[in-house]
């Protein structure tokens, strides 16, 4: 990715019905994850703009049981342009990280999916897996 891009990946986050300081936010955190490294991103671009997007969040998260990397990773920001859904572009995107994901070494890689991306993500070999809890503060 490039400077600059991080306004791109977050106006495929963010609907309209985001406000601006979320969106700000996003942006500015993207920018200073992608510069350093804990954040991979690819585009897929038709005729000069882009038609679909993928991310890839490296995270901290120490060894664990049968696995000693202490990275972890998270894919993020999957979005396609409607007119270009369902020719597998999403789908090259996201497979292009997860070998750059084993490159690496990251074993572990997670998730969160809509009920439209269930299927690609299952084909990709990921499973259904416990429900997350949060708290807020706020």
């Amino acid at each position: 990715m490039l400077d600059g891009d991080e306004a791109a990946v977050s106006q495929h986050r963010y609907d309209e019905r985001a406000s601006q300081e979320d969106f700000e936010a996003y942006a500015q955190w993207l920018k200073g994850a992608i510069m350093r490294g804990s954040y991979i991103g690819l585009f897929a671009e038709a005729q000069c703009e882009i038609i679909a997007g993928a991310g890839l969040l490296l995270l901290e998260w120490g060894p664990t049981r049968g696995d000693s990397n202490p990275i972890r990773a998270r894919v993020v920001n999957v979005w396609t342009r409607p007119d270009w859904r369902r020719r597998g572009v999403a789908t090259d995107l996201v497979k292009r990280l997860l070998a750059r994901a084993e490159i690496i070494g990251i074993q572990a890689i997670g998730l969160d999916s809509t009920p439209m991306s269930k299927a690609l993500y299952r084909s990709l070999g990921f499973e259904q897996y416990l429900a997350e809890m949060i708290r807020r503060t706020r």
